[in-house]
């Protein structure tokens, strides 16, 4: 013990005395094991931490699977009579539970406010195990309608609107315009993925043509598994119980039904992502490691005289090692610490840039687990980056280091010469990978999207409550003021209604249909499009074109025949080489089915820009109106500013109605491309350390073989060689090392490529894992590099006074 603190001591008191090789280390050991702590935290707050409720591998997500779906989109939800029939007859499970995402209007003392929530069954907390921590939660009749209406709240909202009072149990409070009695509040510890950060949970209170609908599909069904039960042998029950009930409806011939780690479910789509994130910030410190074992090198050299006296005086070579070693670890705990205080700065960064479609982006923080990991990988980069340095540092030739301060330079030199070409070649793996993903992103902006300078149209959301526009007549009286009000604002060119826009993940449906004059569709595989309600100036607001027939006119009312919109998409899949418009579709909606095409207009990505688009029909609204709206404006200058005049004309109509998610359509845009803009934005940040601390790698090696061979260009230089074959040689020795390096990574590249290339498919957009024109690009771009970092290190050599040397020999 004694011996270790005496090498700690001296270790500590070397480092002091070299300030810069000191800082250098540090700075850059803790770029590598602050990034891989950062990631490192997400990847462990959003898949590998356990589900924040008991036993929580015995949780399953539940879909319905439609034959023809395609691998990936074959995750369906459940129809309320769907589910209330598994509810009922499955065998596998301990209980099952629903829930559907919502928004509820709650005026508080700022005004309106649109409350994320969430309808659940009564069954939800016995499910997930987890009870409120005041009160209680829903009883089995609240998944009726008839019972008393009740919520729930979570421990934010109670503390931030209620005071964090505990007698509030019994009290009510207005949701939706509806007075609800609140009976319980949840943990503050409490998470759960699929409420989607809500904050108020209320029952479902399905009336009678809810419990007779197997058409439309919203909940999101899960269950937990009873002990001793599998995965595999819950498949096996739903493989029996989803026919059954498939079979009552027609339509649904040939449905099935299956179970999916509840885990795995939420985090599949972007486990991979995160897991190539870890990997590649683990390069940026491997490349920082192989920099440090370099100067470690370096520093070696200046310091065989003293290593080869303590030789000359007993110490053996263990002992020696030993000292070494504790000087690198020093450098990697330092470094590590400061990585750690980087990863706790930045990581809010992070969670702030990540798109919002990550889920459990809440509970990353740093914790136990990545101060583990901290340490660990701060250990191990020590143990990497001085291992080999001090093994070759601890056998001096004593004779020569003790005449002459220096003993194997040679082997030295090749030593660095190896690790420069390691950085390079690591380097190069990265920076494809960031090439790529720009790539990439650049061919997705380049995505035609359909719509019309979407910089100039606002967007906005509010939801019409049940209790106060219960009636169609009500709902459409309330869109045609606003419509009217927002059309008269300054600088607005046209005004629509509709329940959904292009790209935005919120409320979108699809219904299923025929087509008059079309043999209808086999048993289980009936056709079906998105569809959208809107009113007249949607697709002028938008700028989406009409191609053939008319627009929805004011004129098409109840009192009118029920019209439709179809897109291009639609025709070629439903109406190939025949004529749309005239034509009818049946199905859309049971009581009134009959709806005629008027329209075709120009195709639209709805769903992702990565997607071609899908079938869409646009229907009148004013022939059924839905609560759901989007308000849209184009206008002449500056969406956002007129936003609190929006809102001012909102609620002139109704003081209680919010106004929420205000954004321009461009942003909705760039919102969608979130998922690939985030691992591009990292990788790209990754890319520019790793040149960064490439380029390091080749100066500080260029610098020390000039450095070492000062006395020979001087005498060559005396000779007469001028200094531009000086330039040549020391640059060309750099580029040397560079070539090699770049041959090396763009072998590793293509191999990695290899090895991941259905993990590149899903990830890379009309872009090959293995483009020539980003290796390339990549490659120039890597020698180009090394060619500025050998520059300065040749120029000193060029201008080495050959009479010094001369003096000097």
């Amino acid at each position: 013990m004694d011996t270790l603190l005496q090498d700690l001591r001296y270790a500590l008191r070397t480092l002091a005395r070299s300030p810069g090789f000191t800082a250098a280390a540090v700075v850059a050991l803790a770029l590598g094991v602050g990034g891989s702590s950062a990631i490192f935290s997400v990847l462990e707050g959003v898949v590998l931490r356990p589900l924040a409720v008991p036993q929580p591998e015995q949780l399953v997500r539940l879909y319905e699977t439609v034959p023809g779906d395609s691998p990936g989109h074959d995750r369906n939800p459940y129809s309320t009579l769907d589910y209330i029939d598994l509810a009922k007859e499955n065998g596998a499970f301990e209980s099952v539970a629903a829930v559907q995402i919502s928004r509820l209007s709650m005026t508080v003392a700022s005004g309106p406010e649109q409350l994320p929530a969430a309808k659940v069954t009564a069954s939800f907390f016995a499910t997930l195990k987890v009870h409120p921590a005041l009160g209680r939660g829903f009883a089995a009749e609240t998944d009726y309608i008839g019972a008393q209406h009740e919520v729930v709240l979570t421990d934010r909202l109670w503390k931030r609107e209620f005071s964090g009072d505990s007698r509030i149990l019994g009290q009510t409070t207005t949701l939706n315009g509806r007075t609800y009695t609140i009976v319980g509040v949840l943990p503050a510890s409490f998470r759960f993925p699929l409420l989607r950060n809500a904050e108020a949970l209320i029952p479902f209170e399905w009336d009678e043509k809810d419990q007779q609908n197997r058409g439309l599909h919203f909940i999101s069904a899960f269950a937990r598994l009873k002990p001793g039960i599998s995965v595999r042998n819950a498949q096996a029950d739903l493989a029996v119980v989803g026919p059954r009930i498939a079979s009552r409806i027609p339509e649904h011939t040939g449905w099935s039904q299956r179970a999916v780690p509840l885990l795995d479910d939420l985090v599949g789509p972007i486990k991979p992502v995160l897991q190539a994130l870890l990997g590649a910030v683990v390069l940026v410190l491997l490349i920082a490691c192989a920099n440090v074992a370099s100067m470690l090198l370096a520093r070696g050299a200046a310091r065989q005289r003293e290593l080869a006296i303590r030789a000359a005086l007993g110490s053996g070579r263990g002992r020696i090692v030993r000292q070494l070693l504790t000087e690198a670890l020093v450098l990697a705990l330092v470094g590590g610490a400061l990585g750690v205080l980087l990863a706790a700065w930045g990581l809010d960064g992070l969670v702030a840039l990540a798109p919002r479609s990550i889920p459990r982006l809440d509970e990353v923080r740093l914790n136990g687990s990545v101060l583990a990991f901290a340490l660990s990988i701060s250990m191990g980069s020590g143990l990497l980056a001085g291992l080999a340095p001090a093994l070759h540092a601890s056998r001096p030739d004593l004779v020569e280091a003790l005449k002459n301060g220096a003993s194997g330079a040679t082997s030295r030199g090749r030593a660095r010469a190896a690790l420069v070409v390691v950085e390079v070649a690591l380097a190069l793996v990265l920076v494809i990978g960031a090439g790529l993903m720009i790539r990439t992103l650049a061919r997705l902006i380049g995505v035609r999207t359909g719509l019309a300078d979407p910089a100039r149209v606002l967007v906005a959301e509010t939801v019409l409550p049940k209790d106060r526009y219960g009636k169609d007549e009500q709902m459409h009286a309330f869109q045609q003021q606003l419509l009217a009000r927002a059309a008269a604002l300054p600088g607005v060119k046209s005004a629509a209604i509709a329940t959904s826009v292009p790209l935005d993940p919120g409320f979108n449906a699809s219904l299923g249909f025929d087509i008059e004059g079309l043999p209808p569709a086999p048993p289980g595989q009936g056709t079906d499009a998105e569809v959208v309600w809107a009113t007249p100036g949607y697709l002028e607001t938008l700028g989406i074109p009409l191609l053939q027939g008319r627009d929805l006119r004011a004129s098409d009312d109840v009192r009118a025949p029920q019209v439709v919109l179809v897109n291009q998409a639609f025709v070629r899949k439903f109406l190939v080489g025949g004529e749309a418009v005239g034509r009818r579709l049946k199905g859309f909606r049971k009581d009134k089915d009959t709806w005629e095409i008027v329209g075709v207009i120009g195709d639209v990505h709805t769903q992702s820009l990565d997607h071609p688009p899908e079938p869409l029909a646009v229907v009148a609204d004013a022939q059924w109106t839905q609560p759901f709206m989007r308000i849209l404006l184009r206008t002449s200058g500056r969406p956002m500013d007129l936003a609190p005049l929006l809102r001012t004309e909102l609620q002139a109509i109704d003081k209680d109605q919010p106004l929420a998610h205000l954004r321009t359509l461009e942003r909705v845009i760039g919102e969608s491309l979130g998922e690939r803009r985030f691992p591009m934005m990292l990788l790209t940040v990754f890319g520019v350390v790793a040149l960064v601390l490439a380029s390091l790698g080749i100066y500080g090696v260029m610098a020390y073989s000039v450095a070492q061979r000062a006395k020979e260009i001087g005498i060559r230089m005396a000779l007469g060689a001028p200094a531009s074959q000086v330039l040549r040689t020391v640059v060309g020795g750099g580029m040397r090392l560079a070539v090699v390096g770049v041959g090396l990574g763009l072998s590793a590249a293509l191999v990695v490529s290899l090895v991941v290339t259905e993990a590149a498919k899903a990830t890379l957009y009309q872009v090959s894992a293995t483009d020539p024109l980003t290796f390339l690009a990549v490659s120039a771009l890597l020698l180009g590099v090394a060619a500025l970092a050998s520059w300065a290190p040749a120029r000193r050599a060029a201008r080495v006074d050959p009479m010094l040397s001369l003096r000097a020999e």
